[in-house]
């Protein structure tokens, strides 16, 4: 059967920042230092009004396309992973697919998932290269969360930012890739990472758009994402440690044969405390979060986009992926890089000016 692996990464984010004094200025000092402390975020990246989660993946496809010298007439699969879609009704990834001008011969869907999106993705992609359905895939997982939360809601506006994030995953032999996923969910937790008002089990009304100061002060309305961040911070530091040993026995290694465990950038203290948990070693870390924030399901890909760039991923290098959250879900991946690992692509890259239709 064939094998497949991650070839390519770029990543796109939104020109506006905001910094943690403009936060202090809206919210108070004590309220975001309190808050950052915790996080370890000093700015975020805002998508403009107007700008979708399609934009900054449209910007990311394109600069990695022209980068890489890749014949779009040779992808034959397009994943969109977002809870930002442009509509309810078409996919996303068709909208994208027409843009991009691809093949009539590429198979386009979307995948609903936030947080854990990226391991997600990359095992269907994976699934269908490995059973000759595809041969060369674009991963696109994208999100402009800030656009579904309430601008007076101090406890998740100083957490989020917009990102996304474009993985080129095709066929390879045996000897480099996918070594294995590891999936999961606790779906008795659905409620706790959730916008209430945002389907057909509950639809909006006038009612539902108006904002209400919950007994912390916090504000927002049920067309707004609500987090218990107690219950999840309590899932993510006792479940996530479970599971990535979990993974490991799964793929038959160790901590040691490992060169790099990278983790969905929630926040810094949650992060930290699964690394210590599990027990990877400082040099198997790696972090970033502190100038784009938690961007949902593309943290995870951005980050390793980065540390390929900051020359963390090497030839023959293994890499644990490992995703929570929403859902409550869980994801990881293990990979193996070839010998002849091509350069990172520099970068991250920012949309133009011009917002397109």
């Amino acid at each position: 059967m064939t094998n497949s692996r991650i070839s390519a990464i770029h990543y796109c984010v939104p020109r506006l920042r905001l910094t943690n004094e403009e936060l202090e200025e809206r919210f108070g000092q004590r309220q975001v230092r309190s808050i950052v402390k915790m996080a370890g975020i000093k700015e975020r990246r805002i998508a403009a009004p107007g700008q979708t989660a399609a934009d900054l993946a449209y910007w990311a496809t394109r600069r990695l396309v022209e980068d890489r010298k890749i014949d779009l007439a040779e992808i034959d699969l397009v994943i969109f992973a977002s809870q930002t879609p442009d509509y309810q009704i078409p996919a996303t990834a068709c909208v994208l697919h027409g843009r991009l001008g691809l093949s009539d011969r590429c198979a386009a869907f979307d995948v609903n998932l936030g947080c854990t999106a990226y391991p997600y993705s990359l095992s269907i992609a994976h699934g269908l290269i490995s059973t000759g359905v595809a041969k060369k895939a674009l991963v696109i997982n994208a999100e402009t969360l800030t656009k579904v939360i309430h601008p007076e809601d101090r406890s998740l506006i100083p957490l989020h930012g917009d990102a996304a994030v474009v993985s080129l995953v095709e066929a390879c032999p045996e000897t480099s890739g996918f070594r294995g996923f590891l999936l999961g969910t606790d779906g008795i937790g659905y409620e706790h990472l959730i916008i209430p008002a945002s389907g057909m089990r509950k639809p909006r009304t006038a009612e539902s758009s108006l904002p209400v100061a919950d007994e912390s002060g916090i504000v927002r309305s049920q067309e707004h994402l609500y987090m218990n961040g107690p219950a999840i911070f309590h899932f993510s530091i006792h479940k996530i440690p479970e599971v990535i040993n979990q993974a490991l026995a799964q793929f038959n290694v160790g901590m040691e044969d490992l060169d790099l465990v990278v983790l969905h950038q929630a926040n810094k203290t949650m992060v930290n405390q699964i690394y210590r948990t599990v027990g990877v070693p400082e040099e198997k870390q790696f972090y970033f979060m502190e100038t784009v924030g938690n961007v949902s399901g593309p943290s995870l890909p951005l980050t390793l986009a980065e540390a390929w760039r900051q020359g963390r991923v090497r030839p023959r290098s293994k890499t644990l992926l490992v995703a929570f959250g929403v859902g409550l879900s869980w994801g990881v991946a293990l990979h193996e890089w070839p010998e002849e690992l091509p350069p990172a692509v520099v970068g991250p890259v920012e949309p133009e000016e011009e917002i397109l239709p």
